[in-house]
């Protein structure tokens, strides 16, 4: 016997098909979003250029999607921007990702929904600058002095902290201002604070408009040994020279600094991460980024895959397809 077709139920079947589908294109649409925000850090620091440079290469690369630069605290307020789904893309500190993802100091709580996009996009270098004719010769003269020590949620705060107390004291000891590098520069020019920490890649757009102006300044050096004590201690730094060329100072200085890398929200969809990994690593997009800035000149494929934290799906299997991973 044959089944006859009743037209309504087949109007009915048509309409819910039409539904699920409208809902499932919703779904895709809320996990594709069509504007990225790069968290970076103020605008006299490195990260803002290198932000601008990657939100180029995104929107030329990936079509649809649009990227914006956002000015944020820094290091510390960036992984917990990505964390939260506030922004998906994020530079940070490598330490400050790792404490991050396993809720260590400065963080309370997990930051597990970071992944790496990839590493070795700079060095984050401690500087600091005094007016020429201050009395301050050495970091640990910091003490019961007014410190401009950058963003509230910058990574300067944990190596100040890493320093002063190798040197006996701690940031409660100084008076600090939680300004923008540009600012807390221009502060210490006009005479209301004693020092400037500038914690980001050279040469840092703050220190080099300094260097050019009309306001002599010293770069405060980190003594051999205690240098060496802070390699030593804290296997996430890295040691600098300041050649005295970067910004036309009398000698070489001698800091530390930490390696900085590019993370994404967890959440971001694996195709379109792989997007945006190979589109930074062609040779337009790479060549855009290096010139966004002249720390990010060291950015190589070879060294992008050695992620603090692990890496998100989309970018790892970029990197496994280019053999940078096994």
């Amino acid at each position: 016997m044959r089944t006859k077709w009743n037209p309504w139920i087949v109007v009915a079947v048509v309409f819910i098909g039409i539904a699920l589908w409208g809902g499932s294109s919703e779904k895709l649409f809320a996990e594709s979003p069509k504007e990225l925000a790069i968290a970076t850090a103020s605008s006299g620091g490195a990260w803002f250029p290198i932000g601008a440079g990657m939100s180029e290469v995104i929107k030329r690369a990936v079509p649809g999607v649009q990227a914006r630069v956002q000015t944020t605290g820094g290091g510390v307020e960036n992984v917990k921007l990505v964390h939260d789904g506030k922004v998906e893309i994020g530079i940070t500190i490598s330490y400050l990702a790792y404490n991050g993802y396993n809720g260590i100091d400065p963080y309370k709580n997990k930051m597990q929904n970071i992944r790496t996009l990839f590493s070795g996009l700079s060095t984050g270098v401690m500087q600091v600058v005094v007016p020429a004719g201050s009395k301050i010769k050495s970091l640990a003269d910091l003490k019961g002095k007014k410190v401009a020590v950058g963003p509230a949620g910058g990574g300067a705060l944990t190596v100040l902290s890493d320093i002063f107390q190798e040197f006996g004291f701690t940031m409660s000891n100084i008076t600090p201002s939680y300004v923008a590098y540009d600012e807390g520069v221009m502060m210490m020019t006009d005479g209301h604070i004693d020092a400037a920490v500038v914690y980001a890649a050279m040469p840092t757009p703050a220190i080099k408009t300094l260097a050019t102006g009309p306001h002599a300044f010293r770069m405060l050096d980190l003594e051999e040994k205690m240098q060496k004590t802070l390699l030593a201690k804290y296997p996430y730094y890295v040691p600098i020279t300041i050649k005295k060329t970067v910004y036309n100072t009398g000698a070489d200085v001698r800091v530390v600094g930490t390696p900085n890398i590019v993370i994404v929200s967890s959440k971001l969809p694996d195709d379109l991460v792989y997007k945006i990994t190979k589109a930074s690593f062609e040779p337009a997009g790479l060549e855009m980024i290096r010139n966004s800035h002249p720390s990010a000149k060291a950015l190589t494929l070879e060294k992008a895959a050695l992620a603090a934290v692990p890496l998100h799906p989309g970018a790892e299997k970029f990197f496994r397809e280019k053999g940078i991973l096994k």
